[in-house]
C-alpha cells in the first residue's frame, strides 16, 4: 500500500533499471550482481538508458541473484532507492541536447531483502508484467498525444505554401495526412481494447507490443512530414528566430529517433507479435 500511493500522488517518481551496456534487446543476459548477505543484497553493476534516473526516487531494478540457473530464472526485482550509498547517476546527452536518458552505476549497494517484489529468482515474470503493463498504458496515452500532435500538423499544412500554392492542394500530401489520421483511430480502438481488458480485471497480455509498434512507426511518419513540409526552414533548431513554429518540430523530428528504440525495439515488438500472436516459428 505504501508504494501505490506514493506513485499516485506523484511524491515519488520511479525509473527502470533494465538494459545494460551488454544486454538490451536481450535483458535477460544482464550482469548486474546482486549477492545475499545477511538480510540484504548487496548490488553491484551497471544499467545504461535509465529514463529520467537523475530525478527518480526509486528504481525497479532487474539484478542477477543466482548465476547457476537458466539466465530467465535467477533474475530478481527490487525497489532500490536512489539515495543508496553507492547509487551513482551520470546523464547521457542525446541528439536535442537533453539528457533524459542516464547511466547508472551501483557500487556495493545495500538493499533488504523485504525490496525484492515478486520473490527471488522470480523477477524475470515480475519485469515482464511491469512491461507489458508500460506497453499498454503508454499506448493508450501516446494515441491521445498523437492527434493533438496531428491536430497541430494539420494546422501548419495549412500555413505552409509550396510554388505559390497551399500544400493541402497537394494529393500527395493529403493521402499523407489521411494515413495518419487513419493510424490514429486504429491505435485509439487498440488503447480501448486494452483498457477493457484491465477493468475486467485481466493482464495485459502480448497485444500491447502491437501498439507501440504502431505508434512508433505513425508518430516517426508525422514528425518526417512535419520537417518536409517546413522545407529548408526545417534544418533550424529550437530557438532559432527564423525557424517556423520557434523550431518545435524539429526537436520532436529528432527526439523521434529513439522511439523505435526505447521502451523495447521495433524489432523485438515484431518478434513478439509474431510468436506469441501469430503463433509463428521462434526467431
Amino acid at each position: 500500500k505504501r508504494y501505490p500511493a506514493k506513485i499516485l500522488s506523484c511524491e515519488e517518481i520511479r525509473c527502470q533499471g533494465y538494459s545494460e551496456p551488454n544486454a538490451g534487446s536481450d535483458l535477460a543476459s544482464l550482469q548486474t550482481r546482486a549477492v545475499k548477505d545477511g538480510d540484504h543484497y548487496v548490488v553491484n553493476g551497471q544499467k545504461v538508458w535509465t529514463s529520467f534516473a537523475h530525478v527518480a526516487d526509486w528504481m525497479m531494478l532487474l539484478a542477477r541473484t543466482d548465476p547457476s540457473v537458466p539466465k530467465h530464472k535467477g533474475i530478481t526485482y527490487f525497489l532500490l532507492d536512489m539515495k543508496s550509498p553507492g547509487v551513482s547517476v551520470k546523464p547521457l546527452r542525446h541528439l536535442t541536447g537533453e539528457a533524459e536518458f542516464n547511466e547508472v552505476f551501483f557500487d556495493n549497494v545495500r538493499v533488504p531483502e523485504s525490496q525484492a517484489l515478486g520473490g527471488v529468482n522470480n523477477g524475470w515474470a515480475v519485469g515482464l508484467t511491469t512491461l507489458m503493463y508500460e506497453r499498454l498504458t503508454l499506448g493508450f496515452g501516446l494515441q491521445m498525444r498523437l492527434r493533438i500532435t496531428f491536430d497541430r500538423l494539420l494546422d501548419l499544412a495549412r500555413r505552409m505554401q509550396k510554388g505559390g500554392r497551399p500544400v493541402t492542394q497537394d494529393p500527395v500530401l493529403r493521402q499523407k495526412l489521411a494515413q495518419l489520421w487513419i493510424d490514429s483511430e486504429c491505435l485509439k480502438y487498440t488503447g480501448a481494447r486494452g483498457i477493457t481488458k484491465l477493468l475486467r480485471g485481466e493482464m495485459p497480455g502480448p497485444e500491447a507490443s502491437t501498439g507501440k509498434m504502431v505508434w512508433v512507426d505513425a508518430h516517426q511518419r508525422l514528425q518526417e512530414l512535419a520537417v518536409e513540409l517546413e522545407g529548408p526552414y526545417g534544418q533550424l533548431a529550437k530557438g532559432s528566430r527564423w525557424a517556423v513554429d520557434g523550431g518545435v518540430w524539429q526537436h520532436s523530428f529528432l527526439r523521434s529517433r529513439a522511439n523505435s528504440i526505447e521502451g523495447g525495439t521495433t524489432e523485438i515488438q515484431k518478434n513478439i507479435i509474431a510468436e506469441r500472436l501469430l503463433g509463428l516459428p521462434k526467431d
